[in-house]
Protein backbone atom coordinates (compact mmCIF):
# COMPACT_ATOMS: atom_id res chain seq x y z
CA UNK A 1 0.00 0.00 0.00
CA UNK A 2 1.21 3.40 -1.17
CA UNK A 3 2.27 5.95 1.55
CA UNK A 4 3.81 9.51 2.33
CA UNK A 5 6.87 10.47 4.41
CA UNK A 6 7.11 13.36 5.83
CA UNK A 7 10.36 15.25 6.82
CA UNK A 8 10.44 18.34 9.08
CA UNK A 9 12.62 20.22 11.19
CA UNK A 10 10.37 19.80 14.09
CA UNK A 11 7.45 17.78 14.98
CA UNK A 12 5.47 17.88 18.51
CA UNK A 13 6.65 17.61 21.61
CA UNK A 14 9.13 20.09 20.35
CA UNK A 15 7.57 23.93 20.48
CA UNK A 16 6.24 26.54 17.95
CA UNK A 17 4.22 26.61 15.08
CA UNK A 18 6.06 24.27 12.27
CA UNK A 19 5.77 21.47 15.33
CA UNK A 20 2.06 21.96 15.82
CA UNK A 21 1.21 21.90 11.66
CA UNK A 22 3.66 19.18 11.06
CA UNK A 23 2.07 16.96 13.67
CA UNK A 24 -1.37 18.10 12.57
CA UNK A 25 -1.14 17.44 9.11
CA UNK A 26 0.25 14.16 9.37
CA UNK A 27 -2.02 12.96 12.23
CA UNK A 28 -4.99 14.40 9.16
CA UNK A 29 -3.28 11.97 6.50
CA UNK A 30 -3.04 9.27 8.54
CA UNK A 31 -7.04 9.10 9.53
CA UNK A 32 -7.49 9.41 5.95
CA UNK A 33 -5.69 6.26 5.50
CA UNK A 34 -2.22 7.17 4.68
CA UNK A 35 0.21 5.26 5.88
CA UNK A 36 2.73 7.80 7.25
CA UNK A 37 5.75 8.05 8.54
CA UNK A 38 7.24 11.60 9.89
CA UNK A 39 10.96 12.45 9.95
CA UNK A 40 12.01 15.49 12.02
CA UNK A 41 14.78 16.24 13.97
CA UNK A 42 15.27 16.19 17.92
CA UNK A 43 17.10 18.33 19.99
CA UNK A 44 16.09 15.50 22.81
CA UNK A 45 18.50 12.97 21.01
CA UNK A 46 22.35 12.87 20.67
CA UNK A 47 23.49 14.03 17.08
CA UNK A 48 23.10 10.81 14.33
CA UNK A 49 20.80 9.06 16.88
CA UNK A 50 17.73 7.53 15.03
CA UNK A 51 14.52 6.97 17.15
CA UNK A 52 10.61 5.48 16.26
CA UNK A 53 7.57 6.03 17.93
CA UNK A 54 3.96 5.79 17.12
CA UNK A 55 0.83 7.75 18.14
CA UNK A 56 -2.54 8.31 16.04
CA UNK A 57 -1.22 6.36 13.23
CA UNK A 58 1.57 8.25 12.28
CA UNK A 59 4.84 6.52 12.63
CA UNK A 60 7.72 8.94 14.16
CA UNK A 61 11.40 8.58 13.11
CA UNK A 62 13.66 11.78 15.32
CA UNK A 63 16.77 12.40 14.53
CA UNK A 64 19.46 13.63 16.67
CA UNK A 65 20.61 17.15 14.46
CA UNK A 66 24.45 16.94 13.62
CA UNK A 67 26.41 19.83 14.53
CA UNK A 68 26.07 21.78 11.29
CA UNK A 69 23.96 22.69 8.40
CA UNK A 70 25.82 20.72 5.74
CA UNK A 71 25.47 17.52 8.06
CA UNK A 72 21.49 17.83 9.07
CA UNK A 73 21.08 18.28 5.29
CA UNK A 74 22.93 14.68 4.91
CA UNK A 75 21.48 12.82 7.88
CA UNK A 76 18.27 13.83 7.09
CA UNK A 77 18.15 13.20 3.23
CA UNK A 78 20.66 9.70 4.09
CA UNK A 79 17.47 8.51 6.60
CA UNK A 80 15.13 9.77 4.39
CA UNK A 81 16.31 7.89 1.25
CA UNK A 82 16.35 4.31 4.01
CA UNK A 83 13.21 5.12 4.88
CA UNK A 84 11.04 5.31 0.99
CA UNK A 85 13.05 1.97 0.24
CA UNK A 86 12.06 0.17 3.17
CA UNK A 87 8.60 0.85 3.52
CA UNK A 88 7.93 0.97 -0.69
CA UNK A 89 6.75 4.74 -0.08
CA UNK A 90 5.40 6.96 -3.54
CA UNK A 91 5.25 10.40 -1.76
CA UNK A 92 7.31 12.67 -0.01
CA UNK A 93 6.35 15.84 2.07
CA UNK A 94 8.60 19.17 3.11
CA UNK A 95 7.50 21.13 5.63
CA UNK A 96 9.38 24.51 5.13
CA UNK A 97 10.89 24.53 2.17
CA UNK A 98 14.33 25.86 2.53
CA UNK A 99 14.85 22.42 4.72
CA UNK A 100 12.49 19.72 4.71
CA UNK A 101 11.28 21.15 1.04
CA UNK A 102 14.89 20.91 0.06
CA UNK A 103 15.53 17.08 1.27
CA UNK A 104 12.21 16.54 0.02
CA UNK A 105 12.49 17.53 -3.54
CA UNK A 106 16.10 15.85 -3.57
CA UNK A 107 14.78 12.07 -1.97
CA UNK A 108 11.99 12.50 -4.70
CA UNK A 109 14.38 13.40 -7.69
CA UNK A 110 16.57 9.97 -6.43
CA UNK A 111 13.39 7.81 -6.07
CA UNK A 112 11.55 9.05 -8.67
CA UNK A 113 8.51 9.65 -7.04
CA UNK A 114 6.34 12.23 -6.49
CA UNK A 115 7.28 15.51 -4.04
CA UNK A 116 5.25 18.15 -2.12
CA UNK A 117 6.86 21.07 -0.62
CA UNK A 118 4.81 23.59 1.60
CA UNK A 119 6.05 26.93 2.33
CA UNK A 120 5.42 28.29 5.78
CA UNK A 121 6.11 31.82 5.93
CA UNK A 122 9.21 32.75 7.09
CA UNK A 123 11.10 30.14 4.44
CA UNK A 124 10.17 32.40 2.04
CA UNK A 125 10.62 35.63 3.98
CA UNK A 126 13.81 35.06 5.16
CA UNK A 127 15.09 32.22 2.20
CA UNK A 128 14.74 34.98 -0.62
CA UNK A 129 17.51 37.30 1.09
CA UNK A 130 20.11 34.57 2.92
CA UNK A 131 22.20 33.81 0.49
CA UNK A 132 23.16 30.06 1.92
CA UNK A 133 19.32 29.66 2.19
CA UNK A 134 17.99 30.95 -1.30
CA UNK A 135 19.81 27.72 -3.55
CA UNK A 136 17.70 25.60 -1.22
CA UNK A 137 14.67 27.91 -1.67
CA UNK A 138 15.12 27.54 -5.00
CA UNK A 139 15.70 23.97 -5.49
CA UNK A 140 12.31 23.06 -3.69
CA UNK A 141 10.65 25.00 -5.44
CA UNK A 142 11.41 24.62 -8.62
CA UNK A 143 11.48 21.29 -8.25
CA UNK A 144 8.11 19.56 -6.39
CA UNK A 145 5.70 17.83 -7.89
CA UNK A 146 3.07 20.23 -6.09
CA UNK A 147 4.41 23.01 -4.23
CA UNK A 148 1.81 24.93 -1.67
CA UNK A 149 1.82 27.79 0.62
CA UNK A 150 0.00 28.50 4.19
CA UNK A 151 -1.03 32.19 3.42
CA UNK A 152 -2.42 33.61 0.13
CA UNK A 153 0.06 36.35 0.09
CA UNK A 154 3.30 33.69 0.45
CA UNK A 155 1.61 31.42 -2.55
CA UNK A 156 1.51 34.76 -4.94
CA UNK A 157 4.81 35.67 -3.80
CA UNK A 158 6.40 32.16 -4.39
CA UNK A 159 4.47 32.00 -7.77
CA UNK A 160 5.39 34.85 -9.40
CA UNK A 161 9.16 35.04 -8.14
CA UNK A 162 9.52 30.75 -8.89
CA UNK A 163 7.25 30.98 -12.21
CA UNK A 164 5.36 28.26 -11.46
CA UNK A 165 2.00 27.35 -9.67
CA UNK A 166 1.60 27.56 -5.55
CA UNK A 167 -1.21 26.27 -4.03
CA UNK A 168 -2.93 28.17 -1.06
CA UNK A 169 -3.47 25.59 1.89
CA UNK A 170 -4.34 27.55 5.42
CA UNK A 171 -4.05 26.53 8.94
CA UNK A 172 -6.53 24.89 10.80
CA UNK A 173 -7.52 24.87 14.65
CA UNK A 174 -9.81 22.09 16.10
CA UNK A 175 -12.31 24.40 17.16
CA UNK A 176 -14.43 21.41 19.47
CA UNK A 177 -11.45 21.89 21.45
CA UNK A 178 -10.52 25.19 21.52
CA UNK A 179 -13.52 27.27 22.15
CA UNK A 180 -14.69 30.36 25.47
CA UNK A 181 -13.48 29.90 28.67
CA UNK A 182 -14.91 31.61 31.47
CA UNK A 183 -12.06 33.36 33.24
CA UNK A 184 -10.28 31.44 35.69
CA UNK A 185 -9.76 33.75 38.89
CA UNK A 186 -8.09 30.93 40.74
CA UNK A 187 -5.01 30.65 37.45
CA UNK A 188 -5.25 34.92 37.45
CA UNK A 189 -4.42 34.67 41.17
CA UNK A 190 -1.74 31.90 40.72
CA UNK A 191 -0.20 33.77 37.90
CA UNK A 192 -0.28 36.95 39.93
CA UNK A 193 -2.53 38.59 37.19
CA UNK A 194 -4.52 41.92 39.69
CA UNK A 195 -6.44 44.45 38.81
CA UNK A 196 -6.35 45.80 35.29
CA UNK A 197 -6.68 44.31 31.48
CA UNK A 198 -4.17 41.54 30.29
CA UNK A 199 -2.59 41.81 27.17
CA UNK A 200 -1.97 38.05 26.13
CA UNK A 201 0.94 37.26 23.29
CA UNK A 202 1.33 33.19 23.22
CA UNK A 203 4.08 31.75 21.11
CA UNK A 204 8.03 32.18 21.25
CA UNK A 205 8.80 35.99 21.71
CA UNK A 206 11.78 36.91 19.16
CA UNK A 207 12.43 39.83 16.70
CA UNK A 208 10.16 38.58 14.05
CA UNK A 209 7.14 38.47 16.22
CA UNK A 210 8.15 42.55 16.86
CA UNK A 211 9.55 41.71 20.22
CA UNK A 212 10.99 45.08 20.17
CA UNK A 213 7.85 46.59 19.51
CA UNK A 214 5.67 44.68 21.94
CA UNK A 215 7.75 44.86 25.12
CA UNK A 216 8.02 49.27 24.70
CA UNK A 217 4.19 49.61 23.65
CA UNK A 218 3.38 47.58 27.10
CA UNK A 219 5.43 50.01 29.21
CA UNK A 220 4.03 53.23 27.62
CA UNK A 221 0.56 51.52 28.36
CA UNK A 222 1.89 50.22 32.01
CA UNK A 223 2.60 53.70 32.84
CA UNK A 224 -1.29 54.58 32.15
CA UNK A 225 -2.98 52.15 33.55
CA UNK A 226 -2.68 48.34 36.12
CA UNK A 227 -2.34 46.50 32.71
CA UNK A 228 -0.32 42.95 32.94
CA UNK A 229 1.57 41.47 29.93
CA UNK A 230 0.67 37.38 29.74
CA UNK A 231 3.67 35.82 27.97
CA UNK A 232 2.85 32.51 27.32
CA UNK A 233 5.24 30.28 25.17
CA UNK A 234 8.96 31.54 26.64
CA UNK A 235 11.47 33.28 24.87
CA UNK A 236 13.83 32.00 22.05
CA UNK A 237 17.10 31.81 23.40
CA UNK A 238 18.86 34.61 20.97
CA UNK A 239 15.81 36.80 22.34
CA UNK A 240 17.22 37.01 25.99
CA UNK A 241 19.90 39.61 25.81
CA UNK A 242 16.79 42.03 24.01
CA UNK A 243 14.41 41.26 27.27
CA UNK A 244 17.41 41.57 29.60
CA UNK A 245 17.57 44.74 28.39
CA UNK A 246 13.61 45.32 28.39
CA UNK A 247 13.89 44.32 32.01
CA UNK A 248 16.69 47.48 32.61
CA UNK A 249 15.61 50.07 31.22
CA UNK A 250 11.61 49.27 32.15
CA UNK A 251 11.48 47.80 35.62
CA UNK A 252 8.24 48.88 36.96
CA UNK A 253 6.53 47.07 33.77
CA UNK A 254 8.86 44.22 33.36
CA UNK A 255 7.03 43.50 36.74
CA UNK A 256 4.21 43.14 35.74
CA UNK A 257 5.09 40.65 32.94
CA UNK A 258 4.25 36.63 33.16
CA UNK A 259 6.25 34.20 31.48
CA UNK A 260 4.41 30.72 31.40
CA UNK A 261 6.53 28.11 29.71
CA UNK A 262 5.64 26.38 26.59
CA UNK A 263 3.08 23.50 26.99
CA UNK A 264 0.62 21.64 24.75
CA UNK A 265 -2.03 20.90 27.39
CA UNK A 266 -4.92 22.54 25.39
CA UNK A 267 -7.19 22.62 28.43
CA UNK A 268 -4.77 25.34 29.90
CA UNK A 269 -4.12 26.97 26.77
CA UNK A 270 -8.05 27.58 27.11
CA UNK A 271 -8.35 28.74 30.37
CA UNK A 272 -4.82 31.01 29.72
CA UNK A 273 -6.40 32.33 26.35
CA UNK A 274 -9.59 32.96 28.52
CA UNK A 275 -7.48 35.33 31.08
CA UNK A 276 -6.47 37.52 28.10
CA UNK A 277 -8.32 40.73 27.71
CA UNK A 278 -6.72 41.30 24.07
CA UNK A 279 -4.35 39.54 22.21
CA UNK A 280 -1.35 41.46 20.34
CA UNK A 281 0.64 39.86 17.32
CA UNK A 282 2.50 42.44 16.19
CA UNK A 283 4.95 40.00 13.77
CA UNK A 284 7.37 41.71 11.26
CA UNK A 285 5.90 38.81 8.86
CA UNK A 286 3.84 35.92 9.48
CA UNK A 287 2.90 32.79 8.09
CA UNK A 288 -0.61 32.05 9.37
CA UNK A 289 0.15 31.25 13.23
CA UNK A 290 -2.07 28.75 15.14
CA UNK A 291 -1.46 30.97 18.15
CA UNK A 292 -3.97 33.53 16.57
CA UNK A 293 -6.51 30.40 15.55
CA UNK A 294 -6.88 29.42 18.44
CA UNK A 295 -7.23 32.74 20.34
CA UNK A 296 -10.17 33.26 17.58
CA UNK A 297 -11.63 30.21 18.29
CA UNK A 298 -11.80 30.81 22.02
CA UNK A 299 -13.72 34.05 20.81
CA UNK A 300 -10.54 36.68 21.99
CA UNK A 301 -10.62 40.46 20.71
CA UNK A 302 -6.99 40.23 18.92
CA UNK A 303 -4.65 42.80 17.21
CA UNK A 304 -2.43 41.58 14.50
CA UNK A 305 0.07 43.58 12.26
CA UNK A 306 -1.30 43.58 8.45
CA UNK A 307 1.34 40.67 7.17
CA UNK A 308 1.22 37.53 5.99
CA UNK A 309 -1.56 35.29 6.78
CA UNK A 310 -2.97 37.92 9.04
CA UNK A 311 -4.27 39.55 6.25
CA UNK A 312 -7.09 36.49 5.69
CA UNK A 313 -7.74 35.82 9.46
CA UNK A 314 -8.76 39.44 10.24
CA UNK A 315 -11.51 41.52 8.79
CA UNK A 316 -10.06 44.54 10.41
CA UNK A 317 -12.98 45.89 12.86
CA UNK A 318 -15.33 43.11 12.20
CA UNK A 319 -13.21 40.05 13.89
CA UNK A 320 -10.41 41.94 14.89
CA UNK A 321 -7.95 44.93 13.95
CA UNK A 322 -5.11 44.77 11.17
CA UNK A 323 -1.89 47.74 12.33
CA UNK A 324 0.33 48.19 9.62
CA UNK A 325 3.62 47.78 9.55
CA UNK A 326 4.99 51.01 9.26
CA UNK A 327 2.64 52.22 12.42
CA UNK A 328 4.36 49.94 14.51
CA UNK A 329 4.87 53.28 16.34
CA UNK A 330 1.48 53.52 16.85
CA UNK A 331 1.18 50.12 18.77
CA UNK A 332 0.34 51.38 22.41
CA UNK A 333 -2.23 53.91 21.09
CA UNK A 334 -3.98 50.79 19.10
CA UNK A 335 -3.75 48.46 22.46
CA UNK A 336 -5.71 51.24 24.03
CA UNK A 337 -8.29 51.53 21.32
CA UNK A 338 -9.05 47.97 21.55
CA UNK A 339 -9.09 47.69 25.54
CA UNK A 340 -11.79 50.82 25.25
CA UNK A 341 -14.12 49.54 23.00
CA UNK A 342 -16.90 48.88 24.92
CA UNK A 343 -18.19 45.44 26.03
CA UNK A 344 -20.70 44.60 23.64
CA UNK A 345 -18.13 45.46 20.76
CA UNK A 346 -15.70 43.38 22.16
CA UNK A 347 -17.93 40.64 22.46
CA UNK A 348 -19.47 41.07 18.99
CA UNK A 349 -15.85 41.10 17.22
CA UNK A 350 -15.04 37.75 19.52
CA UNK A 351 -17.69 36.17 18.66
CA UNK A 352 -17.23 37.30 14.68
CA UNK A 353 -13.33 35.81 15.33
CA UNK A 354 -14.51 32.42 15.95
CA UNK A 355 -17.17 32.26 13.20
CA UNK A 356 -14.56 33.51 10.98
CA UNK A 357 -12.37 30.22 12.11
CA UNK A 358 -15.32 27.74 11.64
CA UNK A 359 -15.90 28.83 8.36
CA UNK A 360 -13.09 28.77 7.16
CA UNK A 361 -10.11 27.07 9.30
CA UNK A 362 -12.00 23.89 9.97
CA UNK A 363 -9.31 20.75 10.01
CA UNK A 364 -11.34 18.77 7.73
CA UNK A 365 -10.74 21.31 5.23
CA UNK A 366 -7.20 21.55 5.54
CA UNK A 367 -7.11 17.39 5.49
CA UNK A 368 -9.32 17.73 2.23
CA UNK A 369 -7.13 19.91 0.95
CA UNK A 370 -4.04 17.79 1.17
CA UNK A 371 -5.60 14.74 0.14
CA UNK A 372 -6.38 16.65 -3.32
CA UNK A 373 -2.48 17.45 -3.01
CA UNK A 374 -1.18 14.14 -2.81
CA UNK A 375 -3.58 13.10 -5.14
CA UNK A 376 -2.67 15.21 -7.68
CA UNK A 377 1.25 14.96 -7.12
CA UNK A 378 0.75 11.05 -6.94
CA UNK A 379 -1.40 11.54 -10.85
CA UNK A 380 1.43 13.58 -11.89
CA UNK A 381 4.54 11.43 -11.22
CA UNK A 382 2.87 9.07 -12.63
Amino acid sequence: MPGVLMISERALPSRGGLAVATSRIARQAAQRGEIVHLLCLSRDAAPGMRGRREESGVITHPLGPPHTEERRLMALADHARELVATYDLDLVHGMYATRGGYVATLVGALHGIASVVSIRGNDLDRGLYRHEELPLLTHALREATVATAVSRVAAEAASAVFRREVVHVTNSVDALRFYPERRDNTLAAALGLGEGPVLGFFGELREKKGMRFLLPAFAMLARERPAHLLLVGGLRDDARDAYAEFERVAPEAAARVRLVEHGRDVERLRRLYGLCDLLVFPSLFEGTPNAMLEAMACERLVLGTAVGGHLELIEHGESGALLPLDALDRLPEAIAEMLDLPPERRAAMGAAARARVLAHHDEALESAAYGEIYARARSSAS
